[in-house]
């Protein structure tokens, strides 16, 4: 349980730093990009509480939706990524967060199977599992947080 809290406290923390990052940003780019993250980031929160809450079922089309986007985001980066080396950094960190919602849907499945079995009433349905998802979420927030500090620059006042 310790490592599962440990996680959910760090995504908590990277989720605070995303919304610090995305609510003053005003920077040029694509408004389908910005639509395309309005969504996600929207979305953040609510996965971060099915993922404490256990509501798996609710998690699978949130993060799914967030995997279609890191598709679309690697075939076009925005307009304001310039350079070669921009565009490499750019489609990489899509990748990465493709990989991530990939291998988050590979762990919901699992434990939507695994959580079929009941439990005796009372007692933790805990395993290893929750808390590989929610390090797979973790991952999937700081690819957010790794992207936004590259490409969404902003004066700090």
């Amino acid at each position: 349980m310790r490592g599962f809290t440990q996680t959910a406290a760090l995504a908590a923390a990277a989720l605070m730093g995303l919304a610090l990052l995305a609510t003053p940003v005003r920077a040029a780019g694509d408004s389908a990009i910005k639509s395309l993250m309005g969504d996600n980031f929207q979305n953040i929160q609510t996965i971060l509480y099915n993922l404490v809450t256990a509501k798996y079922e609710k998690l699978v089309p949130q993060i799914k939706t967030i995997h279609d986007h890191a598709l679309e985001l690697s075939k076009k980066p925005p307009a304001a990524v310039k350079t070669d080396l921009e565009k490499r950094t750019f489609v990489t960190y899509a990748y990465q967060l493709e990989s991530n919602t990939a291998n988050m849907l590979t762990v919901m499945d699992a434990l939507l199977q695994h959580d079929k079995t009941p439990t005796e009433a009372g007692k933790l349905n805990i395993d290893y599992l929750r808390v590989v998802a929610a390090r797979q979420f973790g991952e999937i927030v700081t690819t957010c947080v790794l992207c936004h500090n590259q490409f969404r620059r902003y004066e700090v006042k």
